[in-house]
């Protein structure tokens, strides 16, 4: 803890300064890509919504930094319309300056700015330790907790790694998977510009079934699924008549030393039930075929979580999660119809929408 009298100076970041905000993470994340310089200029840089909204505590005598606070800009779809949000990530104070005030005043300079540049509202889904700050004092509302479930796909294997792991750290490592060949569903070609054209118009369509969601054009799965550096996924598509019917993102990893494949998106058009069913056998049988212990999906509650449930999906009881998704959101400037993103139940989110996967 610093000296009482201690000064700082809160500043906008233009994110140049990569190299020292990993040096601050590292005294918080231990086993986050927020250490990797080419995951940052990824998350902080490259976004197609735009650069990230960053504000940093300095301390004044010593120059060291103290403390971050980010935001990174969003495109929702409401109701078939864009509208501009952020998402918050990455929030820490080092430990050796905490109880100095410092948060509340990076949060406050941060979300000011997102008033003045029409970033509507800002979406959070944190650990325990920031989210009693964010909700009690920080004008964050807590909309519920995401369903987490799970596919078991062998228990002995199940059982084998619980006895054999080593390591209980959340992310231990890239599993990597084999994709077959098989009629009708197919893996995103990212530089096939048909495919850009066949994701673009399924989107169109899809939009219509979320009230609220991430705005997934071509752009943002290109972004989050083929330029992230440090991690591998596979996005598969169902196809008939030249197109796409349904959507489903995966990827594989050792999670608290289990192998664990996640579905880290799941669409489909017109809640057709086939399209969804086979997407879940093709991602069921690629994932056996690696003998990994189970599937999970994080999502809300809409009509791809009842296909997913009617696939032999189980929810999670919330006593035994190991880690608790809530869902945050705080308003930064009002707008016409604001009062529909306070209901969880209008939203659709998976683990694409949660930066940590």
């Amino acid at each position: 803890m610093s000296n009482i009298n201690t000064q700082f100076t809160v500043e906008r970041s233009d994110c140049s300064n990569i190299n020292e905000l990993i040096e601050l993470s590292k005294t918080y994340y231990k086993d986050r890509d927020v250490g990797d310089f080419n995951y940052l200029e990824w998350q902080y840089l490259q976004n197609p919504a735009g650069k990230a909204y960053l504000f940093t505590a300095r301390e004044d005598f010593s120059g060291e930094l103290a403390g971050q606070y980010i935001v990174i800009p969003i495109t929702f779809n409401r109701e078939g319309e864009k509208i501009a949000g952020s998402i918050a990530l990455n929030l820490l104070t080092n430990p050796k300056y905490q109880r100095n005030g410092l948060f509340p005043r990076m949060v406050s300079a941060t979300h000011n700015e997102c008033a003045e540049k029409n970033v509507l509202f800002t979406i959070g889904m944190p650990n325990h330790q920031s989210y009693p700050g964010l909700t009690n004092k920080l004008g964050f509302k807590h909309l519920g907790d995401i369903p987490l479930l799970i596919k078991p796909l062998s228990l002995t294997n199940i059982f084998s790694s619980f006895l054999k792991r080593k390591s209980k750290e959340k992310h231990g490592g890239i599993i990597k998977l084999l994709i077959p060949d098989i009629k009708n569903i197919k893996l995103l070609d990212f530089n096939n510009s048909e495919d850009v054209d066949k994701i673009n118009d399924f989107w169109q369509k899809a939009k219509k079934n979320y009230l609220i969601s991430t705005n997934k054009e071509f752009s943002f799965f290109k972004w989050r699924y083929n330029d992230l550096p440090t991690r591998e996924y596979h996005v598969l598509y169902y196809e008939k008549n030249n197109s796409i019917s349904g959507i489903i993102v995966l990827k594989a990893e050792k999670i608290w030393g289990f192998n664990v494949g996640m579905i880290m998106d799941f669409m489909v058009l017109d809640n057709n039930f086939k399209v969804g069913r086979q997407l879940l056998r093709f991602v069921k049988n690629i994932c056996k075929n690696e003998s990994l212990d189970f599937i999970t999906i994080l999502h809300t509650n809409n009509y791809e979580y009842r296909i997913l449930k009617k696939n032999g999906y189980l929810k999670i009881p919330y006593k035994l999660l190991l880690q608790k998704t809530h869902f945050i959101v705080r308003m930064n400037k009002d707008f016409l119809g604001s009062d529909s993103i306070f209901s969880l139940n209008k939203w659709k989110l998976t683990f694409g929408d949660y930066d940590i996967f």
